[in-house]
């Protein structure tokens, strides 16, 4: 503690001293810079990107058109069934009405349908 007490002015004036030192040290070293090479390399990376992201974009908007055709096709597909059923009902109804007909009746209505 009595070496503190003595010395006290000349261990603070060294470690100031130590703390400019290294700040002259680390303000005057010049920090590494980046070679041409690997600018170059950046920007071709950066050209890239771009073009994937472009390229993604138009990808996008072909999905999205696509799409749009399969709902519209579905909808007709939907339309389609429903016509189906409406033409089977149809059609189950005639064959119900020509099962009860007797033999005139069923003779007038081949006479219309084939015109014969």
């Amino acid at each position: 503690m009595e070496f503190l007490k003595k010395y006290w002015q000349k261990i603070l004036i060294g470690v100031g001293v130590f703390a400019i030192i290294y700040l002259l040290i680390l303000i005057l070293t010049k920090k590494p810079e980046m070679s041409e090479l690997d600018k170059y390399k950046l920007e071709q990376l950066d050209k890239h990107i771009g073009e994937l992201k472009n390229l993604q974009k138009s990808l996008n908007d072909s999905i999205n058109s696509y799409n749009q055709k399969v709902k519209d096709i579905d909808k007709k597909i939907s339309n389609i069934k429903i016509e189906k059923k409406e033409v089977n009902n149809y059609y189950f109804q005639k064959k119900e009405e020509i099962k009860n007909l007797n033999n005139k009746q069923l003779d007038s209505l081949f006479k219309k349908r084939y015109n014969f």
